[in-house]
């Protein structure tokens, strides 16, 4: 399973938390292949535990109701996983604007730099060969400037969910950092 879509480490991402210890990756402002390669082991297992979360959640969600609601997860400066909670009112509100309460909320959060990656899951569907498949969508990005969607089939046999290969996609960063392309209205 590929969990690193349109990897690109932004300026922003690495210049965004003061450097204070002399034996710290990057101390001397560079990344080596062997430093680069701790990085996307990071963000690869940060992705992989958000995913692997939503996927449980979603799938017991599957088996009780026959359908889940979006959500939302975050890995705290811990290094734990955390599922984002919206209040009970807002737990009311319809799919969509849901996600966009999620992403407003863990936007607000990663640019204070408290958490170090975000995903945010809800049910869509796929075209294949004609045929509409059920999906779960993932939205996720990291602060080491990975950005990207995974649909990710599924299917509710006999009361039991299951999942298929994700099929990856790059999207334009919204949680960490601004898109170049939304950064500057004016055209300058």
């Amino acid at each position: 399973m590929a969990l690193i879509v349109g990897f690109a480490i932004p300026a922003g991402a690495l210049a965004q938390d003061a450097i204070d210890r002399e034996d710290h990756v990057l101390s001397d402002g560079k990344l080596d292949d062997k430093d680069l390669a701790a990085v996307v082991a990071v963000a690869q297992r940060h992705l992989k535990e958000m995913t692997d979360a939503v996927i449980k959640k979603a799938g017991a969600e599957l088996e009780e109701a026959g359908i889940f609601r979006p959500m939302a997860f975050m890995v705290m400066k811990s290094d734990k996983v955390q599922q984002m909670r919206l209040e009970e009112k807002a737990e009311k509100a319809p799919g969509q604007v849901k996600v966009l309460m999620y992403r407003a909320g863990l936007k607000s959060i990663a640019r204070r730099g408290e958490i170090h990656a975000s995903v945010i899951a809800y049910p869509g569907s796929v075209e294949k060969d004609g045929e509409t498949i059920r999906a779960l969508v993932l939205e996720h990005e990291h602060r080491l400037g990975i950005s990207g969607f995974k649909l990710i089939p599924l299917d509710l046999k006999n009361g039991k969910a299951s999942f298929g290969e994700p099929m990856s996609q790059e999207k334009p960063f919204q949680i960490f950092y601004d898109d170049k392309g939304e950064s500057d209205s004016s055209g300058n």
